[in-house]
């Protein structure tokens, strides 16, 4: 198994191990990028919503979702 930080090669057997990660520094590492936002998760909603926002059309009647929403 590979490590997705460092791409070290490890066991899953091994005690140093933090799954999915090779040791605690790559999890930290890991958790650093997900706090500084360095990654993103796509949801078209929320990229709905943020532009409702922006343009000042946000729904007055408390409810964001609409028949289009495909929820």
């Amino acid at each position: 198994m590979r490590c997705p930080i460092c791409n070290k090669e490890f066991l899953q057997s091994d005690p140093n191990v933090v799954f999915p990660f090779c040791s605690k520094r790559c999890q930290q590492i890991d958790a650093k990028r997900w706090f500084n936002e360095e990654y993103t998760v796509y949801s078209l909603n929320v990229d709905k919503l943020e532009r409702e926002i922006a343009e000042g059309s946000t729904s007055s009647d408390g409810d964001s979702h609409s028949e289009n929403d495909g929820e």
